[in-house]
């Protein structure tokens, strides 16, 4: 499959007319044909019903018509910022972290870096750990908010601890644990738990509380989460208890109370990490924002 075959379809798609999407394209009608019924033979399926009258979608190709315009929509948008990063002569700041809520703490670090490096364009790349780590080791990320044990076997990398984290119960101001300040995990033992998928913990082993949780999803049900927002909803609306790190509780707890444990838990060095040996200032200069802001 290649762009061409695209364009065709989606140009026969929108007009169903071969000779008019040819005219489009500034190409021959037979050489749209070709395009067409290359792609129905890589796709192995049927994308028009063509007589000498009409030309209509089947259900096939009226699916795969969303996919392609939308391929081709995301190809004109990146042709698009890459001439213009090359005209303005910007750069891109790759800025990785797990969760929508830690985006929210990089606000001021960002407006800061704005008004230093006016030319830098920041990306924001929201993965699970084990993707982060990936690019962050394949240098397609500059920047990762993670723990230090996440990036325990990656090499040359310079990370700059936050704090240490632990996990915290998130319940429903209605929920009778609200009245609490703090929580003992036996006091769970007949309460739904809302957890997230294992990729989203920042850790797991040698932590007690962690394997009491496994422990209570062997007897109990479980809601598990994709999502820190989801897990923090769930709770919000009663549906359990959120067991959630820190980094993953809002800042804007309307409707939620966060309850330390009582029980003995690990905690977990957290913070900021780049690679080694960079040349861009403004790699370190928004490390430097970061960790100062977080220091406030």
């Amino acid at each position: 499959m290649n762009t061409q075959q695209l364009k065709c379809f989606v140009h026969v798609a929108e007009k169903l007319n071969f000779t008019k999407a040819a005219e489009e394209l500034y190409i021959s009608a037979p050489a749209v044909t070709h395009q067409i019924k290359n792609l129905e033979a890589e796709l192995n399926t049927t994308l028009f019903i063509r007589t000498s009258r009409m030309v209509k979608l089947t259900e096939t190709g009226a699916l795969f018509y969303s996919e392609a315009k939308d391929i081709l929509d995301k190809m004109i948008v990146a042709e698009k910022k890459v001439k213009k990063l090359a005209s303005q002569k910007l750069a891109v700041l790759r800025i990785g972290c797990s969760s929508q809520t830690e985006l929210y703490t990089m606000e001021n670090s960002l407006m800061r870096l704005k008004e230093e490096f006016p030319e830098v364009c920041p990306q924001m790349i929201i993965q699970d750990y084990f993707l982060l780590k990936s690019l962050f080791d394949n240098r397609q990320v500059d920047i990762v908010v993670a723990t230090k044990e996440m990036l325990e076997d990656t090499h040359d990398y310079i990370f700059k601890k936050i704090k240490n984290i632990i996990n915290y119960a998130v319940v429903s101001q209605n929920s009778p644990f609200a009245l609490k300040e703090e929580l003992s995990f036996k006091e769970l033992y007949d309460v739904p738990l809302i957890t997230l998928h294992p990729r989203l913990i920042p850790f797991q082993h040698g932590n007690k509380l962690q394997e009491l949780i496994i422990l209570h999803g062997q007897k109990h049900f479980h809601t598990l989460c994709e999502h820190d927002h989801s897990a923090v909803l769930l709770a919000k609306c009663g549906y359990g208890v959120a067991i959630l790190p820190e980094i993953y509780i809002p800042a804007n707890t309307q409707g939620i109370t966060a309850l330390p444990f009582t029980d003995k838990q690990a905690s977990i060095e957290y913070g900021i990490a780049y690679h080694k040996n960079v040349k861009e200032k403004y790699i370190k200069q928004f490390v430097k924002n970061f960790t100062e802001d977080k220091a406030i």
